[in-house]
């Protein structure tokens, strides 16, 4: 291959990889690779192509063998962090952006990359701080824009957000990711509509932005305003970090507990806390199966399901399989069929649309493996259960009902650990 050919291809790659489609960007750089050409600007290119396809560790494995021949380089470390902080690992994807903005402080790019980690860390003050730094050094840096106006939207400063999404929006008018986070902030305030429309801006400058499908999606079930006010609540609490999030859940069901002590207690006050008991309960509940739930339905709208991800499809339709079944048992039973095994049965199906809902949520996959496999133990003592009440016609097994019900319990309380590590 000769030079002009080989700059050619180099080009070709680069365009590629800004338009997100890796896999081609992959063949090219391969084959570049094969002349027995290997200097460093290629093997990163190829490290950002690995982190782009999800290949993370020879991602990594790439960028820290130029580190070793280039321990000097800032942009390296910025790679490295940038590998880190796709994988989660804020802290040393903190210290590696550091690393690099120590060797380079008049980079804007790495104090924007900086202020997207504290971004994923909850740290809305820091993240604006690092934001303002890099829009000092240029006030044009749309990666600095959006994460400011990011930061902006989690210390709860609407006016400002959309100032600073407006002026990225000015600066470049089809940038994908400005788009995207001015269609996120609007789901914030519950201006579904609004969203939706940037949303699809974006997706047609670049319809692999998996920040702007997501947020498609949840525009689309925001159209439902039960889910609209469901998911403002829950983008509130998202913006939480770990500890209180946890206090949240736990004080939630503290507060519950109490309520249903109390309604119990006083005949007066049971008409009122009731009602109190039961939209705290829905809450919880719905919190695990309303979006799987809202998938499912979209999945008979053409344009939609093409913008579920094969994940959320799996979880949408064992969780309609699991509906359908615990509704089936129910109606099977008060059509006349008096055996309560069906009671029983219709309940553990319901109670497993839980973990089937919620076991695709967390984005790294081994968390992912690590709930599919409870939930197929949750549902190997549900399975039991059923069939020995169908059997013997006794509502639940007693031996199997309560490890289900256990597991059911430890399994909420591992996801959120998980969900809320991530």
């Amino acid at each position: 291959m000769d030079q002009p050919e080989f700059l050619r291809q180099i080009s070709h790659a680069e365009v590629l990889l800004s338009q997100g489609r890796f896999n081609q960007a992959d063949d090219i750089l391969k084959r570049l690779l094969a002349t027995g050409y290997d200097g460093p600007e290629l093997i990163k290119m190829m490290s950002v192509t690995k982190a782009g396809l999800g290949d993370y560790q020879a991602a990594e494995d790439l960028i820290r063998m130029i580190l070793s021949k280039h321990p000097d380089d800032p942009f390296v470390f910025y790679l490295l962090a940038t590998i880190k902080g796709a994988k989660r690992e804020y802290d040393e994807a903190k210290s590696m952006i550091d690393q690099a903005i120590s060797m380079e402080p008049d980079s804007p790019d790495f104090f924007a990359y900086k202020a997207s980690l504290q971004l994923q860390t909850k740290d809305y003050t820091e993240a604006l701080q690092s934001a303002n730094t890099a829009l000092e050094l240029d006030a044009e840096n749309i990666d600095a824009l959006n994460a400011r106006a990011s930061a902006l939207i989690g210390l709860n400063k609407k006016d400002e957000a959309y100032q600073t999404i407006n002026k990225s929006l000015a600066t470049d008018p089809n940038n994908t990711d400005t788009h995207a986070n001015m269609g996120w902030s609007m789901l914030h305030h519950g201006q579904s509509e609004d969203a939706l429309t940037h949303f699809k801006e974006a997706l047609k400058n670049n319809p692999n932005n998996e920040y702007a499908k997501g947020g498609m999606l949840e525009a689309m079930k925001s159209k439902f305003p039960v889910y609209r006010y469901f998911l403002m609540l829950m983008l509130w609490l998202g913006k939480m970090k770990g500890r209180n999030q946890w206090a949240f859940i736990v004080g939630g069901y503290v507060v519950y507990r109490v309520l249903i002590s109390l309604a119990k207690n006083s005949e007066s006050l049971k008409p009122f806390l009731i009602p109190i008991i039961a939209i705290i309960f829905l809450f919880f509940l719905s919190s695990w199966i309303f979006s799987p739930l809202m998938n499912l339905y979209l999945l008979t709208n053409t344009y939609c399901k093409f913008t579920l991800s094969e994940d959320q499809k799996q979880s949408a339709r064992l969780v309609g399989v699991t509906l359908t079944i615990g509704l089936l048992c129910l109606l099977l039973y008060f059509l006349g069929i008096k055996n309560e095994g069906l009671l029983s049965t219709s309940m553990i199906s319901f109670a497993m649309m839980i973990p089937l809902g919620s076991m695709n949520n967390p984005f790294l996959e081994k968390n992912r493996k690590k709930l599919a496999y409870f939930t197929s133990a949750i549902a190997f003592f549900g399975l039991i259960d059923c069939i020995i009440a169908l059997y013997n016609q006794t509502f639940t097994s007693q031996s199997y009902f309560l490890p289900f019900l256990l597991s059911i319990i430890g399994y909420q309380l591992y996801a959120n650990y998980v969900l809320i590590r991530e």
